[in-house]
């Protein structure tokens, strides 16, 4: 998901790019997030927003000539207003804002849109496997590994198995990208369930062991780094 925030003032768009980063981390999602402080720098950029954060205020164009310049451009982004002045609710209407923010953010206000956002863009989709006639449905996000079987894969989940009547690579066409790797072949993990890494051996959470292919093991090394910078909390 592409997210940009185009606000002048410094400090709002740094309070506001951690509360991103804090949603994505907790929600397992890709979120890339784009700054600018002023009207111009945004318009002239040639990113495909999913959403952007706009300030109804800005220095050089206001936010409202800015929205309508993406929408005479068939800009397809959810446009949010974060301002400080609630009386310009009204004339946002015209181009049909997502939502209309009044400063400063709140955390539960974020979070509903944002969700909402997800929701209707399909962006979290549960998986449907029939397994021996019945139909279970699974998050992506409890997969520590996925097998390959023939013309059919396995599913691991921390508590189960289910043999899935796609294969390896059907299923991980469906899957997100940002968290899930192709060790070998025949093996699809999840990097949220690496415990730790011994040479070419990952050790998962659930007591598993998994081996990478050689020639993906430099890599891999490369994806996992870029992943725990970007997905995880340092302490």
């Amino acid at each position: 998901m592409q997210i940009a925030i185009c606000d002048d003032e410094a400090y709002f768009r740094n309070e506001l790019k951690d509360k991103l980063l804090k949603y994505k981390k907790e929600k397992r999602i890709a979120i890339d997030i784009y700054e600018f402080e002023n009207g111009v720098s945004l318009l002239e950029s040639e990113t495909v927003f999913d959403i952007i954060f706009l300030d109804y205020q800005l220095p050089d164009i206001n936010g409202m000539d800015i929205a309508k310049r993406l929408r005479a451009e068939n800009a397809s982004c959810r446009i949010i207003f974060v301002t400080q002045y609630p009386q310009f609710v009204y004339d946002s209407f015209e181009v049909q804002p997502f939502r209309f923010f009044v400063k400063p953010l709140s955390d539960e206000k974020l979070c509903s849109a944002l969700d909402t956002f997800l929701e209707n863009n399909k962006l979290i989709t549960p998986l449907v496997i029939v397994n021996e006639g019945q139909q279970i449905t699974i998050e992506a996000k409890s997969i520590v590994y996925l097998e390959g079987d023939g013309k059919y894969c396995l599913v691991r989940t921390v508590d189960n198995t289910y043999r899935s009547s796609k294969t390896l690579s059907q299923v991980q066409e469906l899957l997100p990208k940002h968290c899930f790797y192709r060790i070998h072949k025949s093996y699809l993990v999840n990097m949220y369930y690496i415990s730790s890494i011994q040479g070419s051996e990952l050790n998962l959470i659930n007591g598993e062991k998994a081996s990478i292919g050689r020639t993906r093991l430099s890599d891999f090394r490369k994806s996992y780094m870029d992943f725990v910078k970007n997905y995880y909390v340092r302490l």
